[in-house]
């Protein structure tokens, strides 16, 4: 009788109760198809013609895919049938299996070994490693047996070079302790991975083939310790010192097995070169707290913008005594959260000889920097309003002004001088909607001066234009966030609002809470709306 490590378990005493039952189809053709239905590495073996019964001549007759992946996992021939399992299983020989096998085919006994030892001899450069694989082998009918092999853990069944190209792809690599040997295998690729010059094979438990980081090496000598004092499968993450003078970081995991008497006799462990991933995670951190300062920062400029907006354009009705003959109802509609402060203003600001000025603009851009522009422009215009210059003549200046800024700006703006003696309000226009007139419950637009953008060309020409003002006679300044609309003309969005603006006016205020409230727009862009009545 062959002796063999692990001890088998005699599943029967009968063997012949075990045999298949004849079937009408070929008894081969039939074991086939059940062995292609099991996830367990099945195949069947026989002796080849010609090659007498000793073990050399065992052949497989027929193999699943399982037997396949185990057995043949290049990717070159995968074909089993017909192949000795000498040449497949070349540790079968040295190991006694095939002999057992043998006497299997020739006693019918079945044999199951739940841990057969062997040494694997197809290691770089002829390094033995020890590995295991659970045996079972059935007699079917004379000279016929179905065999199951797995690989236990540890014992990777795969061809050594595949098996290296697949740790390499996944920065990992394996390691094996022999806790009653008191020696742990290092392997081609956890060497690699921890960047040692050392040769793959066995070493004394205490000697390591790297050097941990002084901060590390408290937490990675308890995970050691803890593997075989508790049993229990860990990981820890250490910094690895490189003979370079570099740092890589790696990750150990490892994984107890214990005997019957619950003792820890060998671990299982992987390296896996971390490096990469941790540098991207402190790219990430570093990256999370500029976004939250720059976060901060933008918050505080919102903050910062939205009061001067308020400052600028307060939504209250507009109480200076200094305006008289006229009733004037403001109106603002801040631009969404996710647009930001934007740079829309109005104002009304009396002038010498009884006249009024009228305005309305909008700074391109949302923002701290657009909200500044348009202070900027504002008080501008304010200022020049004092020269008593006509309309057009103050666009002329503001937008000169405009274009000597530092940080370039482009606005729309309209002005309108009423003079309250002789009933004329004179519009210039800067590239902005032109106003609306409305007399008598009909609305219209007034017709637009020439005038380009503000910021554009310092030698801009902007032209003026007079209209007689009857009692009753409302005007509307506004900006393009109050019409506006996506897929639609500037006339259909101007048609919209003339026609809400129609009708009887009744109370100012009501009059232009209904227009903010009918005329919509959809580009989540801030508003103006000023509404004058004329005395």
């Amino acid at each position: 009788m062959t002796r063999l490590t692990g001890q088998p378990e005699r599943i029967a005493e009968e063997p012949e109760k075990l045999a298949v039952p004849a079937a009408a189809d070929d008894p081969l053709s039939l074991l086939r198809r059940v062995i292609d239905t099991s996830f367990e590495p099945s195949f069947l073996v026989g002796f080849a013609e010609g090659a007498g019964d000793g073990a050399a001549g065992l052949v497989v007759l027929a193999a699943n895919v399982a037997a396949a992946d185990l057995l043949a996992p290049g990717p070159d021939d995968r074909r089993l049938p017909g192949r000795a399992l000498a040449e497949l299983m070349p540790w079968a020989q040295g190991s006694g299996l095939l002999d057992a096998l043998r006497e299997v085919l020739e006693t019918g006994i079945p044999l199951r070994i739940h841990e057969h030892g062997y040494a694997d001899e197809s290691e770089p450069e002829g390094q033995l490693r020890p590995r295991s694989a659970s045996v079972g082998a059935l007699r079917i009918e004379p000279g016929l047996l179905l065999v199951t092999l797995r690989p236990n853990r540890g014992s990777a069944g795969t061809d050594p070079v595949w098996e290296e190209k697949l740790h390499r792809l996944a920065g990992t690599g394996p390691w094996e302790w022999d806790v009653r040997a008191g020696t742990v295998y290092w392997y081609a690729q956890a060497l690699a991975v921890l960047g040692s010059s050392l040769v793959p094979g066995p070493l004394p438990a205490d000697r390591l083939p790297y050097r941990v980081q002084g901060d590390d090496a408290a937490e990675h000598e308890g995970f050691l310790h803890s593997l075989v004092r508790d049993g229990r499968a860990g990981h820890v993450e250490v910094r690895v010192l490189q003979s370079s003078g570099g740092v890589r970081h790696i990750r150990f995991g490892g994984e107890p097995v214990r005997d019957p008497l619950g003792e820890v006799v060998r671990v299982y462990g992987s390296v896996q070169d971390v490096t990469d991933r941790r540098r991207t995670q402190t790219a990430l951190e570093i990256a999370q707290v500029q976004l939250a300062a720059r976060r901060s920062r933008a918050d505080s400029e919102r903050q910062l913008a939205s009061l001067l907006q308020q400052v600028i354009i307060p939504t209250g009705p507009i109480t200076d005594t200094r305006i008289s003959g006229v009733e004037v109802a403001v109106r603002y509609r801040p631009a969404s959260a996710a647009a930001g402060v934007g740079g829309d203003w109005y104002g009304v600001s009396p002038l010498s000889g009884g006249r009024l000025l009228l305005h309305v603009g909008d700074v391109a851009g949302h923002g701290f920097s657009a909200a500044t522009a348009m202070a900027r422009l504002y008080h501008a215009l304010y200022g020049l309003a004092v020269t008593g210059d006509g309309s057009a003549r103050l666009l002329r200046r503001l937008n000169k002004l405009t274009c000597e800024l530092a940080e370039f700006t482009l606005a729309s703006a309209c002005c309108a001088v009423y003079d309250r003696q002789d009933r004329t309000l004179c519009v210039a226009n800067a590239g902005h909607p032109s106003p609306i007139l409305v007399r008598a419950g009909t609305a219209r637009t007034l017709p637009k001066p020439i005038g380009g953008m503000l910021g554009v060309d310092p030698r801009g020409v902007f032209d003026e234009q007079e209209h007689a003002i009857e009692p009753g006679d409302v005007l509307l300044l506004y900006t393009d966030g109050l019409i506006e609309r996506r897929r639609r003309s500037p006339e259909e969005n101007t048609a919209s609002l003339l026609e809400h603006a129609s009708g009887p006016v009744g109370d100012l205020e009501d009059y232009a809470d209904r227009i903010l409230r009918q005329v919509r727009s959809d580009t989540d862009d801030d508003a103006c709306l000023l509404a004058v009545r004329f005395g």
